[in-house]
């Protein structure tokens, strides 16, 4: 995923406020997918408030209704912006986490087919699309696009790799190699997927 990385913030001292007015809507939407969630809730409100009505406003609205569950809302968005912003392959990634979050898995590995074709360095695409394939319980096939998003990322410390090694822990685990399994869900829990813990609990010893 074509992001760029914050580390610049913390290593000249620079504070959120002052990070947020000195970046770009384009750089700030990019950003935005490498932090925490709460930092990311406050970049993409700062996104809407500078630039209403672009497709990164429009992804960003989106997001909102699927934190808030009015995901019907969110695939309404998804449509639009797809219709409106046709290139913009964040359309499709917004399309495919609203059919993720309804539980339509075959329609979401559909859209994210389209963020692979438009992109095929986009990791996103295929950390979202392996936990789809998890859900149907293909587990050789989610572990195969987590393998291949980690393959292909510029960096794995982004807070949202801890649920690819949540899942694909998992996913080992179903099949039987609990070393490996384990040791991606205490990665997961080391990178602040708290629930992993309670995974290691239960499977393993």
């Amino acid at each position: 995923m074509i992001k760029k990385i914050i580390l610049f913030c913390f290593l000249f001292g620079i504070s959120m406020p002052k990070l947020i007015s000195q970046t770009t809507v384009e750089e700030l939407f990019f950003i935005s997918f490498d932090v925490n969630p709460e930092t990311a809730k406050s970049y993409r409100e700062k996104i809407i408030e500078m630039a209403p009505g672009s497709m990164y406003a429009m992804y960003c609205e989106g997001w909102f209704k699927t934190k808030n569950d009015s995901l019907t809302a969110a695939l309404t968005i998804a449509t639009d912006l797809i219709k409106k912003y046709p290139e913009f392959l964040y359309g499709y990634l917004l399309k495919g986490n609203t059919n993720y979050f309804l539980a339509n898995y075959n329609e979401a590995i559909k859209d994210y087919n389209k963020v692979i074709d438009m992109d095929p360095k986009e990791d996103g695409g295929y950390i979202n699309r392996a936990q789809c394939k998890f859900y149907l319980e293909d587990y050789r096939g989610a572990i195969k696009d987590f393998d291949k998003a980690f393959d292909i990322a510029e960096h794995t410390d982004a807070y949202y790799f801890a649920e690819a090694y949540y899942y694909r822990g998992l996913a080992k685990i179903k099949l039987g190699h609990m070393d490996e399994g384990c040791l991606n869900l205490s990665k997961a829990g080391e990178m602040g997927f708290i629930k992993a813990y309670d995974e290691i609990k239960k499977q393993c010893k």
